[in-house]
């Protein structure tokens, strides 16, 4: 789901809270808590079912709820959110049963009589899930398709139900229609609501990852009148704890829901930085506020002056505050900070986050990808073992990363390695000796290589677009230029907004994409999906790979349960063939698995960590 952007987050900053007095309304005398953070990159959209990388879903969530979210103690565990208890579920007949809770109600907005939210019901979840399968500009359809019993069929539908408009370019789109509305309304024979309160999901076929799936921002529940009313992408009507105060190009605010229902922070274990808020109402802080601030400097800056209460690291912030010897040595808490920043109350913290880093091949490039056949995948070969992993940890990301030869991150498959793939290695001299057996012209020229199809003809040149125009981002760039410099290709680079990227690489018009994955859930089959031919573009498959063989074998691998043992196994076997079938064909070369270093002012309070979650900032909190 989640292509990723650079995301720094940070802050503390007083506003004043307006609206009508509620049950959460604060005490008279006391100002509302605030803290203000800093992103890098306006989110693309607040529509949860078209948000589809982190800092647009971190915004989705929130506004919008699940039926189901991560525990804030666990980061493997779901427990309910909007549903009152864990869903039952039949084996027989592949039938999840969801009840809601009571006490649910959409904020106040325009949309409704009176502007009064009312309360959620059954019939919106299933309006939820309706709309996410027949939005025609949804890449989140993916973790229903194939899934639930008529859905596909009421997508195929919705689609002709849609009205097709061409652009300047001459591209065609769809554009949904008063016919688009009418056809929501039909039913779906795997969505069925039982009452107010209670409804039925029928899958196609075993899916084990279907709870995880669904507690993504694709699983949002949605009200049907704000959704007709509104662009969703800029005007937000959820059930979540805050509401959206204010949506600018600069600047994005959020204020507490004051028909949020009463959550109290419980069952906090000893230890946890959360222990104080034990029997709080959520979420602890009454407004967020963001502030776009594309400058790495101006926002590290702004951080170290206290604005911020927490923030990401460049490889330049990181030199700068964090003693690396330490680091290489292992250290990776605040003892690991430079003396004078312990002393000002920076805090240091660390962890293995399950992103994966590479750069994707278009394979319908007619220079690299499957029209130009075994010379295109000695070019993707070749450029894959011309990377130098471990130099680019150690110099660019400062050693914050593990490189990767596989695609499925630590922590999450017990045979990781026998997955390793032998042509995500740093080995140019065999890289240039593959490229001569198949027919090109390697010639040294001076301290460098050049590769021609033949001789006499032009250099072979790979551009990659890059989802940044940060110095970070023109760095990674004449890394890559001069790692292509080893095996003759003319590395390129164009440098690009995230919205930029991610509208070409659904084009497919690039030759290679500078991407990553955040995993969504704890599964392989999560990752491995991005290279499932039918996840094509607009799909999560940018690479537009597809194998027959490779698309059998996932096919059966998503349908298995690691919690049941023969299945586990069974499943393990397949990862790993999956896995010699990509490194055969080598659609990504793999760069790195991130290890994420924040640093923290003393007084700010979070969640520990958890990449699958992203409503956590309820839980955020400063002191003042």
């Amino acid at each position: 789901m989640r292509l990723y952007s650079v995301l720094i987050t940070a802050g503390l900053l007083a506003l004043s809270v307006q609206g009508r007095k509620s049950a959460q309304a604060e005490p008279e005398g006391r100002a509302p808590s605030s803290i203000t953070f800093c992103e890098y990159t306006h989110p693309r959209s607040l529509d949860p079912h078209r948000a589809g990388d982190s800092v647009s879903t971190l915004h989705c969530m929130h506004v919008y709820e699940t039926l189901l979210e991560y525990s804030p103690w666990r980061q493997d565990e779901l427990v309910p959110c909007l549903a009152a208890s864990q869903p039952k579920y039949n084996r027989a007949s592949l039938t999840y049963t969801f009840t809601l809770r009571d006490d649910i109600y959409f904020q106040d907005d325009a949309c409704f009589p009176d502007g009064k939210g009312r309360k959620v019901t059954a019939t919106d979840v299933v309006f939820s899930f309706k709309r996410l399968a027949a939005l025609p500009d949804s890449g989140g359809y993916w973790v229903m398709e194939g899934k639930v019993a008529g859905l596909d069929e009421f997508r195929e539908e919705a689609f002709k139900a849609c009205k097709r408009v061409e652009d300047e370019a001459g591209d065609e789109y769809l554009v949904v229609t008063d016919k688009w509305w009418k056809h929501l309304e039909k039913d779906v024979s795997g969505l069925r609501v039982v009452d107010d309160r209670t409804f039925t999901i029928k899958l196609n076929e075993p899916y084990p990852q279907f709870l995880h799936a669904i507690t993504l921002s694709y699983g949002a529940v949605v009200p049907h009148e704000a959704a007709r009313k509104y662009d969703l992408s800029t005007h937000a009507v959820g059930t979540g704890p805050y509401v959206l105060k204010e949506w600018g190009d600069q600047a994005i605010s959020y204020t507490r829901n004051p028909n949020y229902r009463k959550v109290e922070l419980t069952g906090v274990p000893e230890g946890s930085p959360l222990k104080p808020f034990e029997g709080k109402r959520l979420p602890l802080t009454d407004e967020l506020h963001y502030e776009i601030v594309p400058e790495n400097d101006i926002a590290f800056e702004n951080f170290l002056a206290g604005k911020y209460p927490n923030s990401g690291l460049s490889k330049e912030d990181f030199d700068s505050v964090v003693d690396t010897k330490a680091w290489f040595k292992g250290t990776r808490d605040s003892r690991a900070l430079l003396p004078k920043w312990r002393e000002k109350g920076l805090e240091l913290h660390s962890y293995a986050e399950p992103t994966l880093h590479y750069i994707s091949f278009n394979m319908n490039d007619k220079t690299f990808g499957t029209p130009a056949g075994d010379k295109g995948r000695a070019l993707r070969k070749a450029f894959a073992m011309c990377v130098d992993r471990e130099k680019y940890i150690k110099d660019h990301i400062a050693g914050r990363g593990e490189a990767a030869q596989q695609l499925v991150p630590p922590g999450i498959l017990a045979r990781r390695d026998d997955c390793v793939m032998k042509n995500q290695r740093f080995d140019p001299e065999a890289a240039r000796k593959l490229l001569k057996d198949a027919g090109f012209d390697v010639q040294q020229d001076g301290d460098g290589w050049i590769t021609r199809p033949a001789a006499g003809q032009e250099q072979v040149k790979l551009t990659i677009l890059h989802r940044s125009t940060r110095d970070t981002s023109k760095e990674h760039a004449n890394f890559l230029h001069e790692c292509g410099r080893t095996v003759g290709i003319n590395i390129e680079n164009e440098l690009m907004t995230f919205p930029e990227f991610l509208a070409r690489q659904d084009e497919g018009t690039g030759q290679a994409y500078d991407a990553g994955w955040v995993m969504d859930y704890p599964d392989a089959q999560n990752m491995l999906q991005l290279l499932y031919g039918p996840n094509k573009p607009p799909g999560i498959n940018g690479a537009s790979y597809s194998s027959e063989e490779f698309d059998r074998m996932y096919r059966e691998m998503a349908t298995l349960d690691d919690r049941v043992p023969s299945e586990a196994e069974r499943k393990a076997e397949l990862i790993v063939h999956m896995h010699k079938r990509l490194d055969e064909d080598t659609p990504w070369v793999l760069m790195e698995f991130r290890v994420i270093a924040t640093l923290r002012w003393k007084g700010y309070t979070q969640a520990e960590p958890n990449p699958f979650a992203y409503n956590h900032r309820k839980y955020a909190f400063r002191q003042r």
